[in-house]
């Protein structure tokens, strides 16, 4: 930066003209008009000048925000200020949101099929501009953020309303951190960083049901290699495999018609539209590898035509009323049990106006700019499953973002709540006296790959 230096030698200050955001997420531009946050980025953007310019910034206590509708061209940042002060310089920053699809689609850097490009959930470019008191530009750096999430303790219902190309969301504290360290790579001279990666903590809403029970709790995670569920339980690692998913038709009609148990044939004719449905058995194995046990998950559900989904992935999950779903160990029937969909539970809330880290309740933030919205919202359970394990009562009850959360109770009592959705990615254990082998059982059932 020879010829900044040699343009600026005696600047005691730089003005931030702009902070330019080209993003339509609502909620990380509602950060934008909180002046905490503000000043936040202002005292951060400070320090950075310091470290690597030299010179202050004028004002460390707010920063003028200018939000512009959102084009694939972002036009250059013209030198609109009045100020003729010789001691002050004068720097717009843009920060804009990209869609990976179309920022990798443009480079070549990265082959089509790299894990890079699968990881990434959105990209932000951040470009510092600075000119001189004449308007004389000094400078112009800029840095790709290529935002990625982090493995995280967090636990509960993600909040979704988030960045704008993916439901990746995250806190205030979070969002100044991106900040932050696009400022570092744009303003400091040295580097010559055209890209970095950056993982980042997701957000999840806050509620009455999850986060304090949960809040202090050690998580357990599990880890997914080729199939193969693994983690830590006591002395020992728990193996699990979670076999593809099967479609077998039941012919109960025509010629074909196979005999099946009097009360699964009796339940499938009493069902609306029999005539004109058909009827599959949804078959899922599994292997609990340390003990040598092999399980079959067996559901059944009709597909009627007379109500079929506007979303395909959800055509077969019209699960048969009554507990005709089971789980098999070898030839034993270990449960029994009935899939509910769609389940509102009044007690049970969520609060979107305020979002946490997911497991430390004093990270707890309300947003902004209220939400046209309820203060607190019931949850709605897309799957409730109740049954008998080996003659114990249990439930796992299924919500979050496209049923990513599991609560799991052995007889009355709550023993485990899991984060993933068809493979458990990590959970918290309430019961320590809960067998692990019984845990896997539960884990079968309720992250079996048709609850959708």
């Amino acid at each position: 930066m020879i010829f900044f230096a040699r343009l600026l030698p005696a600047q005691q200050k730089i003005v931030l003209e702009k902070f330019r955001c080209y993003d339509q997420n609502t909620t990380l531009t509602n950060y934008l008009y909180n002046h905490e946050v503000r000043k936040t980025i202002a005292v951060q953007l400070n320090k950075i000048l310091l470290q690597y310019r030299k010179i202050p910034l004028a004002d460390t206590t707010d920063i003028n925000v200018e939000l512009l509708d959102f084009t694939r061209i972002v036009p250059e940042a013209k030198p609109d200020f009045k100020d003729k002060d010789p001691d002050n310089a004068h720097l717009y920053i843009d920060f804009v949101e990209a869609d990976p699809f179309y920022f990798f689609r443009g480079l070549r850097t990265y082959p089509a099929d790299s894990a890079m490009i699968t990881n990434v959930k959105t990209v932000f470019a951040v470009k510092a501009t600075l000119f001189s008191s004449a308007k004389v530009q000094l400078s112009s750096e800029s840095v790709n953020l290529l935002i990625s999430v982090a493995e995280t303790p967090g636990i509960g219902i993600r909040y979704s309303n988030g960045i704008r190309f993916t439901d990746l969301a995250v806190i205030p504290k979070t969002f100044t951190e991106i900040l932050k360290t696009g400022f570092t790579f744009a303003l400091d001279s040295a580097s010559d960083m055209a890209s970095v990666q950056l993982k980042v903590q997701p957000a999840y809403y806050s509620d009455n049901f999850i986060a304090a029970r949960t809040h202090g709790r050690t998580r357990t995670f599990v880890a997914n290699n080729k199939g193969v569920l693994s983690y830590q339980l006591g002395d020992h690692t728990e193996l699990l495999r979670l076999a593809e998913p099967i479609y077998e038709e039941i012919r109960i009609k025509g010629k074909k018609a196979e005999k099946y148990p009097e009360q699964l044939t009796a339940a499938i004719k009493a069902s609306s539209n029999f005539s004109g449905s058909d009827y599959v058995f949804l078959r899922q194995e599994a292997r609990d590898v340390l003990r040598d046990k092999n399980y079959l998950v067996k559901l059944v559900t009709q597909v009627n035509p007379l109500a079929i989904p506007a979303d395909e992935s959800l055509l077969f999950t019209n699960f048969l009323s009554g507990s005709h779903h089971y789980l098999f160990l070898e030839k034993d029937t270990l449960a029994s049990f009935s899939i509910l969909k769609q389940v509102t539970e009044k007690t049970n809330k969520v609060f979107p106006d305020l979002v946490y880290n997911g497991y430390d309740t004093a990270s707890v933030v309300r947003l902004p700019v209220p939400i046209n919205r309820s203060a607190d919202i019931s949850v709605l359970y897309t799957y409730v499953i109740n049954g008998s394990l080996q003659g114990m009562p249990f439930r796992i009850k299924c919500s979050g973002n496209r049923n990513t959360l599991k609560e799991i109770f052995l007889g009355d009592k709550l023993v485990c709540i899991a984060q993933g959705k068809f493979i458990p990615e990590k959970f918290v254990l309430f019961d320590a006296s809960l067998s692990s082998e019984k845990l896997n059982q539960l884990f079968i059932i309720g992250f079996n790959r048709f609850l959708e």
